[in-house]
């Protein structure tokens, strides 16, 4: 049986040649209910990896999720293997799927597209287009109903009256050719509405007022309608103040018209032109709007469908980021581990992002337990990336290498840190504290890099120095310290990395810094090492209030 990716075009040929078809979409329930393929049925991948579903595997099947990503490919993998069936996943699933959709869609009326697209300026914004679109689309029944209306007019043996809106048309069509041409938007805007404004007052006038002209004055109410399409509705008040004006002029004008405007036209033929001019005006309106309205409508979509995508991107890039979580895990220190080579102990570890550039690691090795707290360059997954680097070194020089003693253990991991990662001039490392505890002989001996660990006996805080440089590529290149200290019953030492001591907050938003930390732990010493824990969570993030974390937090305390 086979898994093989296809694209949405082998998609559809696939659903018009094969009836024993199921297309699944893989997501959660909420995630299909946004947007999804019409035909396809919704089984969470959940579902299918724990064979909880009602599906015929003997089908062939079909996975999609939003953007074709690795739940749909994983599916695959899972139903060929286990189910025997042949198997596809989209490529681009459900949200290329639509995109392809509407794009053939879209080739069917690629012509009027074109034309409507014409006046577009690459650096449009969507609501710029569609304005530009919808004017254009407005100018051209417009400019041939003139020409048609004028050649009616013609035919009725008006020749004056029939000259106007002929002329509109002429110059309607001229100014949709310069904007077309020239891309002018603000002049082939003003043109169009000043002449929808114009082109109504003169045919009253010139068909001998408004019983003869059969109320063409409406003609006019496009004007301020357009204006607040297209101006807005500040700069619309302006043209609606024109529309009126236009109106009363055209009203007292009706009275005083000359004698030789009046046509004589019949009852019939005014009445016939007043239902065109009432259809006609109705309908340019409405078609106005709904095209604008619709359109208006599209473009919502596809930002829905934009959001859903970056939605499902963010959701997929978050899964990934939370197995990444997983693997990191396992690489820390073991709890079994931990339990056997510490009487007791605490481990506060809070990541800035679901994955840490900070991480603990300990192992066991020729009667000496070895255990690192280190803050690897970077924090989510650039951190963590660095910090698995870091851990692997680690494991190579003891557990490989047999090196022993902690600042030949960080000597060894800054050269391969140098030789691997730094040749283009990147200082990628980190600082730590690397001990290593011989119980038998009572001593803990370790190497520490910026960070230096803090011991408190019989609640006496001891401080020791750190070398001032990095595990990595630095200025200074000497070795590190080897450092060694008589342990007691009853000692307890500290770890960390710098997060806490950097944490924003307070009342004045500064760092926590050092010495406050220092002074805490020595006054909480006296407490369980489970209780410290409690404080110190408590106290940091009371520290941070409202604010970002600002760094991964790690403290590790131990008690001999």
């Amino acid at each position: 049986m086979q898994k093989k990716s296809i694209n949405p075009t082998e998609l559809n040929s696939l659903l018009k040649s094969s009836t024993a078809l199921i297309v699944v979409d893989v997501r959660s329930e909420e995630e299909y209910k946004g947007q999804h393929i019409p035909f396809s049925i919704n089984v969470p991948i959940e579902q299918i990896e724990t064979k909880k579903s009602s599906l015929d595997f003997r089908k062939t099947i079909v996975t999609v999720c939003g953007n074709g990503g690795g739940r749909s490919e994983r599916t695959a993998d899972f139903i060929r293997e286990n189910h025997d069936s042949n198997v596809f996943f989209l490529e681009t699933g459900t949200f290329g799927w639509i995109e392809n959709e509407n794009k053939t869609a879209a080739q069917n009326n690629s012509l009027f597209k074109k034309l409507i697209q014409k006046g577009h300026l690459p650096n449009d914004t969507d609501d710029e287009k569609l304005k530009k679109s919808t004017l254009l689309i407005m100018a051209f029944p417009f400019a041939f109903a003139g020409l048609t209306w004028g050649a009616l007019y013609f035919f009725s043996g008006l020749i004056l009256p029939g000259l106007i809106p002929f002329g509109y048309g002429i110059l309607s069509l001229i100014s949709i050719g310069a904007f077309l041409l020239f891309k002018k938007f603000k002049f082939f805007r003003f043109s169009q509405i000043f002449l929808i404004l114009l082109l109504p007052l003169l045919l009253q006038i010139s068909l001998g007022g408004f019983m003869q002209s059969s109320s063409i004055i409406l003609w006019a109410l496009i004007c301020p309608l357009a204006a607040l399409t297209f101006y807005g509705a500040k700069k619309s008040i302006y043209w609606f103040a024109a529309f009126v004006l236009a109106v009363i002029a055209a009203f007292f004008i009706n009275d005083y018209l000359p004698s030789y405007f009046n046509w004589h036209l019949s009852e019939k033929f005014i009445n016939r032109f007043f239902l065109m001019n009432i259809i006609g005006i109705s309908l340019i309106i409405y078609l106005l709007q709904y095209y604008f309205a619709r359109t208006q409508a599209e473009l919502k979509t596809s930002g829905e469908q934009k959001s859903l995508e970056i939605h499902e991107k963010s959701k997929e890039i978050t899964d990934s980021i939370n197995y990444a979580r997983r693997i990191q895990q396992t690489m820390l220190a073991d709890e079994n581990l931990l339990k056997n080579n510490l009487s007791d102990y605490f481990i506060l570890f809070k990541p800035k992002d679901i994955v840490s550039g900070d991480f603990y690691w300990a192992t066991f090795k020729n009667d000496n337990f070895y255990l690192a707290v280190c803050d690897s360059t970077g924090h989510g997954v650039p951190g963590a990336f660095m910090s698995l680097l870091n851990i692997s070194f680690l494991n190579e020089a003891i557990n490989e290498r047999n090196i022993l003693i902690p600042n030949e253990i960080c000597g060894y991991v800054r050269n391969k840190l140098i030789t691997s990662i730094s040749q283009d001039g990147g200082q990628d490392g980190m600082d730590g504290v690397l001990v290593s505890i011989d119980k038998g002989k009572k001593k803990l001996s370790f190497a520490a890099a910026h960070n230096a660990p803090i011991l408190i006996r019989n609640n006496k805080l001891i401080e020791f120095e750190a070398d001032k440089m990095p595990i990595g590529k630095g200025e200074r290149t000497e070795n590190f310290k080897h450092q060694v200290v008589d342990i007691e019953k009853g000692d307890t030492f500290y770890l960390y990395t710098d997060g806490y001591t950097d944490q924003f907050g307070g009342a004045k938003g500064k760092k926590f810094k050092y010495k406050q930390m220092k002074a805490l732990l020595q006054s909480i010493s006296n407490q369980s090492l489970a209780e410290q824990k409690k404080i110190l969570d408590a106290i940091i993030n009371n520290w941070k209030g409202d604010l970002e974390q600002t760094d991964d937090i790690l403290v590790i305390g131990f008690k001999i």
